[in-house]
């Protein structure tokens, strides 16, 4: 059968190699050797039947005790049959009870026998990239297989199917061939290269591609069955008592892979696919990741060579690697272009790459472009999915919600479901965690490119507006569950204020993103808006490290709106932001101070009051404990003659604080008893949210106020009491700070191993929050102990 040539590597491999035909067959390294002549004699066939007479066995018995059928054993003496591979004869050996020297006659038998009759059944993989670089665990991944798959013959298993999935351009087919180049001497009946070419509008049936497999193993084409089934039947008998590497390059799909597998025997099937293939059964799984960072540079340095590539900064090429997405093929389409451009440097590439909407345009290299693979993917898309993949890219952030998503294609939710499922099995999209998705940074800008190509410039405004909207309400409904006096939800977003709080994490940067494009398009009572309803929450999350750029952005916009009571609010936060979140208590008396003389020219005691307690928090974060104190003093009249409860317990806190930091201790705990004393009064109490919040820190203070006096067991009371409020309140750095206080207090108290917990769970928390001070103060603790549990976590 004549075959039909094609140029197209699979899955961006440059240097495709011998091009499959129609049905997937790749042209064989070398034409199979000719069939023996007629009169060589059938040396291993006569001396297994000699040993099997001698001993006495009859062809059933002998099928019996080696566990090989008896249709084999009989083809084999009838010299019907190839010479089998080696597990096979040593089943024959032990059957036979053989002694040393015949088993070793037979043995060496059936090796001579393998190297005159062996067809050598070679559908030739592409050639290996001269230069792959990287993957070691992966192909570690792989021989692990390839060793498991040389099961001696008396411990059968299932024969080992590795499935190797991702998105295009990671280097599947290159791993696969390197994997192959490699392993290859433990096949000794030989590698077969399948593409099966899953992209294609109609992708090679099963039954065309057996065909090809089982005239490729030797049978005769006219001898071929023409029932699938049985084709299949047919090829797993020959692949039984063969050792053969079965390469599946490029599935389409579970139906088409699953009549080619091996059903029993030593053959090893490695199937690359951009799909999961969720649904076959008994396999090994890898989802090939991006290269890393030092394996994207590595595989830059052999691209381009290590003279051009150790002229450039690590950073530069680095850079470049981000720019690429650590994307193979994208690296390789790089590195290409500079070498056909002996006069750029990487830093002008990159400086080229940079621009986001030409940058697809930018990775082409002669008949290698990133967007060719990523298109093919797409192009296998239903109407919903493809139209769910163009629209995400309007999500400002890297990932989202199946909410958000559905917002963004303007589908129902069920209808959204699926079509990301649709996109995660075709990796266009990558799963994260909890039930999101996102984008590889290079397919975002794919699809962003056809959103612009296939969608009218109003339908992209429409979507736009819906996903900006929709978050900037959901934020201000979310951000409300945590206001003073709060009361339940209202119909729409979060259900709780659980449900809130993690809302606002998870959509951080989808949420933030809107409020930036509704600042840049003027709305500015939205950004207000949602900076008011985001204020308590705030101070819950106080490491997250945008607060300052949102309550910027609330004070222009109440600015714009001529609103200057609103102006002295989000001034005060802007002030706030600075001292708590930016660490930067030097730029925040200027807002504080701004936000006092509005709120005096409008008469607004409670901004007064506000303004008083920001300017007191800067002056303590700057170590003035002396203006702390008079800051807070002038707050706490203004905040009484507004009636503001919840912010006349903060002044209250902050002039205890401000005692503690002079080294005023019994002061400070007298404050923060008058202040426990409060919580609890009705008529003067704060509302619940705050009161919480405040319980919890008030315990804490005063545990850390008793330890600087020395009062271990009081303190450690104390720190307990704090400990589960603030794990309810969720202020993350709170508790690690509560954490690192009880465990010096334990410490003191000889109770080492429970001390030792508490400050492991301290640097714990502390690391994920970005508390970098508190980190090395808990390791050094830590190492006082000398526990070598310590110098682990260190």
């Amino acid at each position: 059968m004549p075959t039909r040539r094609s140029c197209c590597p699979s899955d961006g491999l440059p240097g495709g190699g011998p091009p499959p035909d129609a049905a997937g067959e790749a042209t064989p390294h070398h034409p199979a050797p000719p069939d023996p002549p007629a009169a060589e004699p059938n040396r291993f066939g006569l001396l297994l039947r000699r040993h099997r007479t001698d001993t006495g066995l009859t062809i059933e018995e002998l099928a019996a005790a080696s566990r090989i059928s008896v249709r084999a054993i009989s083809d084999m003496e009838r010299g019907r049959s190839r010479v089998p591979q080696r597990r096979t004869v040593e089943a024959l050996v032990r059957a036979l009870d053989l002694p040393d020297g015949a088993a070793t006659a037979l043995r060496e038998t059936a090796r001579a026998g393998r190297r005159v009759t062996r067809t050598a059944p070679t559908m030739a993989p592409p050639r290996t990239v001269a230069d792959f670089t990287g993957r070691h665990d992966e192909l570690r991944w792989l021989g692990e297989l390839v060793a498991r798959s040389a099961e001696p013959p008396d411990r059968p298993g299932t024969p080992v199917v590795a499935v190797v999935s991702g998105p295009p351009g990671l280097g599947k087919t290159a791993l696969m061939v390197q994997a192959a180049a490699r392993y290859a001497e433990s096949f000794p009946d030989g590698v077969l290269f399948v593409d099966l070419r899953g992209l294609d509008a109609d992708p090679p049936r099963p039954d065309d591609l057996l065909l090809r497999l089982l005239t490729t193993l030797g049978v005769e084409e006219a001898g071929v069955p023409g029932d699938e089934h049985a084709r299949s039947a047919r090829y797993r008998a020959l692949l039984r008592d063969r050792r053969i590497l079965l390469l599946l390059d490029n599935a389409a799909d579970e139906a088409q892979v699953r009549p080619l597998l091996p059903g029993a025997g030593g053959t090893m099937t490695i199937v690359t696919s951009r799909r999961a293939l969720a649904g076959l059964e008994a396999v090994e799984r890898l989802s090939l990741p991006t290269l890393t960072g030092g394996e994207a540079v590595a595989l830059l340095h052999r691209i381009i060579g290590p003279d051009r590539a150790t002229a450039e900064p690590d950073a530069t090429l680095l850079g470049l690697v981000r720019a690429c997405g650590h994307l193979p093929l994208a690296l390789r389409i790089a590195g290409n272009r500079l070498l056909s451009r002996p006069d750029w440097s990487v830093a002008y590439l990159l400086r080229r790459l940079a621009d986001q909407d030409d940058r697809l345009d930018l990775l082409v290299a002669g008949d290698l472009q990133i967007a060719a693979p990523f298109m093919l993917s797409y192009r296998q898309l239903s109407v919903a999915a493809a139209r769910t993949f163009r629209r995400l890219s309007l999500v400002p952030g890297p990932d989202a919600g199946l909410d958000l998503a559905a917002q963004a294609a303007g589908l129902g939710v069920r209808e959204t479901e699926t079509a990301l499922e649709e996109l995660a099995e075709l990796g266009l999209l990558q799963p994260a965690t909890d039930g999101r998705y996102r984008f590889h940074d290079l397919m975002r800008l794919f699809a962003r490119a056809r959103l612009a190509a296939e969608e009218s410039a109003q339908a992209r405004r429409d979507s736009e507006n819906r996903v900006v909207t929709w978050l900037l309400d959901t934020a201000v409904a979310a951000g409300r569950w945590f206001e003073p006096g709060h009361t339940g939800g209202s119909g729409h977003g979060p259900a709780s204020a659980e449900e809130a709080g993690r809302w606002i994490e998870q959509e951080s940067r989808n949420w933030l993103g809107a409020l930036r494009a509704a600042f840049a398009a003027g709305r500015h009572a939205e950004v207000t808006a949602v900076a008011d309803a985001m204020h308590w929450f705030s101070d819950r999350w106080t490491h997250w490290r945008n607060w300052l750029e949102v309550y910027q952005m609330s004070a222009a916009s109440a600015e714009a709106l001529g609103d200057p009571r609103g102006q002295a609010v989000h001034l005060n936060y802007v002030s706030w932001a600075y001292s708590t979140c930016a660490m930067r208590p030097d730029l925040a008396e200027a807002p504080a101070r701004e936000a006092l003389r509005l709120a005096t020219a409008v008469a607004d005691l409670d901004q007064q009051g506000w303004a008083w307690t920001y300017l007191g928090t800067a002056a303590r974060r700057r170590g003035d404990a002396t203006e702390a104190q008079a800051a807070a003093g002038r707050a706490l009249p203004f905040l009484d003659a507004a009636g503001d409860r919840d912010g006349y317990a903060q002044a209250l806190s902050l002039l205890a604080g401000s005692l503690a930091q002079a080294g005023r201790h019994r002061e400070a705990i007298t404050h923060y008893r008058r202040l426990e004393a409060l919580l609890t009064d009705p008529d003067r109490a704060p509302s619940p949210q705050v009161g919480d919040l405040t319980a919890g820190h008030l315990h804490l203070n005063v545990g850390l106020s008793l330890l600087a006096l020395r009062r271990w067991a009081a303190a450690a009371t104390s720190l307990r009491v704090a400990l589960p409020l603030l794990q309810r309140a969720g202020v993350r750095q709170s508790e690690a700070r509560c954490r690192y206080g009880l465990g010096g207090a334990l410490a003191r108290l000889g109770r080492v191993d429970e001390a030792r917990g508490e400050l492991r769970r301290a640097l714990r928390i502390a690391r994920q929050v970005g508390s970098t001070d508190l980190v090395d103060q808990a390791l050094g603790r830590l190492a006082e102990l000398g526990s070598p549990a310590g110098r682990r976590v260190s």
